[in-house]
């Protein structure tokens, strides 16, 4: 809950939108998937690092929950 830190230091929300509009942690699983593939995404490292990618089942179990304002 605590985010990460962009390239200036800030931190920032892992649920802020991408400039396609993905959430940027819902990129972050995507990430994975491409990393796993040997094609990094220059904007987004990939998690969960260094173990194997969430099924796309989970990933959009978690774009559905950002979706609907993270409920509880």
């Amino acid at each position: 809950m605590g985010g990460y830190l962009d390239t200036q230091g800030k931190r920032r929300s892992l649920f802020e939108p991408l400039a396609d509009g993905t959430p940027r942690l819902v990129a972050a699983l995507l990430a994975r998937h491409d990393e796993t593939r040997a094609v990094p995404r220059d904007a987004v490292r990939g998690m969960p690092l260094g173990l194997s990618p969430l099924s796309a089942e989970d990933i959009q179990l978690v774009e559905s929950w950002v979706a609907q304002g993270k409920p509880l």
